[in-house]
């Protein structure tokens, strides 16, 4: 009798614990949602925001330096008040499911490479060693309160070494001048017509090498941690310096450097010469056989342009992935990420401005 009554006691004990524990992360879900809907409510109503402002400005390749800063630091900030709001990630409770879950990760994180019938070619620009240990070091910093591990087996936090990215691969994406398509037979060929077009570009409006500046480290959606740029070009001040900063009165050099690549991408050269080097136009001349002009409809937006960062949404957005954290499986307990996101906020005002 005694026994049956202890197993009662630690059944009943378990399942309040479990319903307190899942009240209490409603609450703190719905006090945090509630908290921000009254800032940021209260603000809209009762301030006029300079962010709205910045928000309307439209990108083209005469956009100076400081329009697109302006309109980058915008994004950024929505981006980063977003991400704060994913200050709690749920553990899957069952350890058999945690690794049931982590499995399908690792099959789906390796899927492109070992079935390899689909193509993806992005123009990326490599951080050097000084920056990348940078990057480096600010990473290590800001995931050093998870305790991590690579071993899909633990059953604290884990995050897959294909997540975290080498220092020597890390890199700022320039554009996607092809999305993922199933490969043929004159894939290799493509690569190079792709490279050509691309060095084409840099040659026709003579594009210069510029220099970026980092502005801010984020984990966006609570998942992907990274590093967002600006650029920086020369203005003159009152005492007829010249000096470089965001607040440069120059053209934009990220703007316009994309805006070309999309042009010269997705458009025929008045003499004829050059054609449209994009999936669709591939695909329309290949079922034409040579015979008279390709027709492409046009039906939607290349994946160049919708698909490159900073050109799909129109913020100049410039970013450097240093790490993804796998939310679905990431631990068997809750993970708490506002030690994160304010070690991402440290590492911005220490790192930022560095070019």
């Amino acid at each position: 009798m005694t026994s049956r009554h202890d197993m009662r006691s630690v059944a009943l004990s378990v399942a309040l614990f479990c319903f307190t524990s899942a009240l209490y992360r409603k609450k703190r879900s719905s006090e945090r949602q509630a908290t921000e809907e009254h800032t940021y409510g209260n603000e809209e109503s009762s301030l006029p925001s300079i962010i709205e402002h910045f928000k309307e400005l439209r990108l083209d390749p005469n956009t100076t330096v400081e329009e697109a800063n302006k309109r980058r630091t915008v994004s950024y900030y929505e981006k980063s008040r977003e991400a704060h709001a994913k200050e709690l990630v749920p553990g899957t409770g069952s350890y058999r499911r945690l690794i049931r879950l982590r499995r399908a990760e690792s099959e789906q994180n390796l899927s492109y490479y070992t079935e390899a019938t689909q193509s993806h070619r992005t123009v990326v620009v490599m951080c050097d060693s000084a920056t990348g240990g940078v990057l480096g070091e600010a990473r290590q910093k800001i995931l050093d309160p998870l305790q991590y591990s690579t071993d899909a087996a633990t059953r604290g936090v884990y995050i897959p070494a294909l997540n975290i990215i080498p220092e020597r691969d890390m890199h700022v994406t320039v554009a996607v001048p092809w999305w993922w398509h199933t490969m043929g037979e004159n894939n290799e060929q493509l690569s190079k017509d792709l490279a050509s077009r691309f060095r084409q570009t840099l040659f026709l409006k003579l594009h210069h090498p510029f220099q970026i500046e980092l502005q801010r480290i984020v984990l966006l959606g609570g998942s992907t941690l990274v590093a967002l740029w600006r650029t920086v070009g020369e203005r003159t001040t009152e005492d007829g310096f010249s000096i470089y900063d965001r607040h440069g009165k120059s053209a934009d050099p990220f703007v316009r450097l994309r805006e070309e690549i999309v042009r010269c991408f997705t458009t025929e050269s008045p003499d004829g010469r050059r054609q449209p080097l994009t999936y669709k136009y591939v695909k329309s001349a290949k079922e034409s056989n040579g015979v008279g002009r390709p027709r492409v409809p046009p039906t939607r937006r290349d994946s160049i342009a919708s698909r490159s960062p900073g050109l799909g949404q129109g913020d100049g957005f410039i970013h450097t992935t240093l790490c993804r954290l796998p939310r679905g499986c990431l631990s068997q307990d809750d993970v708490d990420l506002d030690p994160i996101h304010r070690l991402c906020r440290e590492a911005s005002s220490t790192f930022s401005g560095h070019r």
